[in-house]
């Protein structure tokens, strides 16, 4: 096998690789967002008994939107866009409520106010955002000892030796390297002497002694 030695290149490859094992945990845990069901739950709370008047004013002075974007409930947060079953009626300045108000005024994002009406919505927030966040511990515990074996081995051959799965994250090139058979090279020298003759001598020697 060729000698590999972990270069700085070599080295962030496989940092690289060690992150992406986790990359369909972390895809799942991100996708594990509350139910798109809460964008008119959320709807129907903000507006509440206006719903009705909304619905009645002419499009003329209103906005429609067809999703809800809310940026934070209470002081968790959140960033989460949810799909309205419909096109609803949107202020075009949204007022600061119990319940919520518009902290950016160019864009339509909501923040959740503290309120006990975000109860259940809070607490699947937290969970989803914990679970992501677990999936990320978990991966920069893996990256973290991984640095760790690569880095007490200024070659790949002894690091595989005590951790065999560190070739899975090992990119394709430097594996091939790592195959190489070197051969030695034999280099024929030639010396101008009688071999025979000097073995017989020696030979000769032993007997007579």
């Amino acid at each position: 096998m060729a000698t590999v030695r972990f270069s700085k290149d070599l080295h962030e490859e496989i940092v690289k690789n060690a992150r992406g094992v986790f990359g369909k945990q972390l895809e799942a845990a991100t996708d594990a967002k509350p139910d798109q069901a809460w964008g008119d739950k959320i709807y129907n709370i903000l507006f509440g008994e206006h719903t009705a008047v909304l619905n009645a004013v002419p499009d003329m002075f209103l906005k429609k939107v067809s999703t809800i974007e809310i940026e934070k409930v209470g002081s968790q947060n959140a960033n989460l866009k949810f799909a309205l079953t419909s096109d609803r009626p949107w202020p075009t300045k949204f007022p600061d409520t119990e319940y919520a108000k518009q902290e950016y005024s160019y864009r339509d994002g909501v923040v959740l106010k503290d309120h006990l009406v975000w109860g259940e919505f809070h607490a699947e927030v937290v969970k989803w955002k914990q679970g992501i966040r677990e999936v990320e511990e978990k991966r920069e515990a893996f990256v973290k000892q991984v640095k760790t074996i690569i880095e007490a081995h200024a070659t790949l051959a002894p690091a595989l030796k005590m951790w065999p799965p560190l070739w899975d994250l090992v990119p394709e090139e430097y594996k091939e390297r790592h195959r190489e058979v070197k051969e030695r090279e034999k280099k024929e020298v030639t010396v101008n002497v009688d071999l025979g003759s000097m073995t017989a001598a020696v030979v000769a020697n032993k007997i007579t002694r």
